[in-house]
Parts: structure tokens; sequence; C-alpha cells
């Protein structure tokens, strides 16, 4: 069963809703905290946020390796590092690894949501089954 993300959606202050492809039920996403959840079941990843270790800055980009795999580049001072996996967070409280609060997180989130409108996925599970 797939589902698709709408943002055609008229209701304040939600950013849109989760459509089940199959049945046409949908699951208006309404809480600021769901957005990375949401957006990281329509490909979205908290490796998007990334900040420079050596200058703090927030202007990262990714960048091959020699080995195949993905450093970043701070468009700022031009520090080459491994970027962080995020991996004891789910977006929803700060990063312990790298610090970067939960604030960003859901931001970015919500800013690739906004901006994804039609979006599918395979249903994770918000419809059952």
């Amino acid at each position: 069963m797939s589902v698709t993300w709408n943002t055609d959606v008229n209701a304040p202050c939600c950013p849109g809703e989760i459509i089940d492809d199959d049945t046409g039920r949908t699951l208006l996403i309404q809480t600021d905290w769901d957005y990375p959840g949401v957006a990281g079941c329509f490909g979205w990843s908290l490796r998007n946020v990334q900040r420079c270790p050596e200058c703090d800055s927030r202007d990262v980009e990714p960048i091959p390796d020699w080995r195949g795999g993905v450093n970043a580049e701070c468009q700022a001072c031009g520090e080459v590092f491994g970027p962080c996996d995020h991996s004891g967070t789910d977006g929803t409280v700060d990063c312990p690894e790298c610090g970067i609060p939960a604030g960003e997180f859901i931001g970015a989130a919500g800013e690739w949501l906004r901006d994804n409108d039609g979006a599918t996925a395979e249903d994770p599970g918000y419809f059952g089954e």
C-alpha cells in the first residue's frame, strides 16, 4: 500500500496530509513534532542537517569522497569533515553527538514537506496493516 504527501489542504498551520492511495483516507499532520518522522517516511534524512565543527556554520554541502562515501564541506570556511549520522535522535530531541538542536531538524523537515507536494512512499503503518 502506498501513501502520498499532499500540501493542498485548507487547514491553518498544517503543512499537509498523508493520503492512503488505495482508499483515499487522509491523516492531517498538525504538530511540528511529527515533521521529521513524516518527512523521513517520504525520503528526507536527518543527515541533511549538518553544521561545521570548525566555524559552526549551517551552510554545509555534501561532497563525495575518494572511497565512494560522502563527506561534508562548509561553504563558509572550506572545512571538509565527516557528517554526523545523528544516530542518537529521531529529530525531536537535540543530537547528542553534534549538538544540533531539535528545532533545526524540525524546521528543516517542515521546509522539506512544504517543498515536496506529491511525494509517495510505501505506507509505514499510518493506515494499518
